[in-house]
């Protein structure tokens, strides 16, 4: 319940501005947080940078030090490592599925 200057209920809203609710509320993960949300990231990214690499070479290849350097190794993993890539996204594709 939220309360007025006065002492009057406003709403009874949970999250009011100021209430002990509102501070200790659930709080969502984020992919940094949830290790299968982290895997199921890389491996977007490992399969995402192969396939640009696959499209144009030339767009990855021109950056292989640096921050954007993890782009073109993600992309040097998919390709050498594609059989156990592909079976951990078909893992990771079973464990999302049917998963509660």
């Amino acid at each position: 319940m939220c309360k007025n200057r006065r002492g009057a209920v406003v709403s009874s809203f949970p999250k009011c501005p100021g209430s002990v609710r509102w501070l200790t509320g659930a709080v969502e993960m984020s992919a940094i947080f949830n290790f299968q949300s982290l895997l199921t990231v890389i491996l977007l990214l490992i399969c995402t940078c192969a396939y640009i690499r696959a499209l144009a070479p030339s767009l990855l290849d021109k950056n292989k030090t640096g921050f954007l350097g993890i782009f073109w190794k993600c992309a040097r993993i998919g390709e050498r490592k594609s059989p156990y890539v592909a079976c951990c996204c078909i893992i990771m594709a079973f464990t999302i599925l049917f998963s509660e």
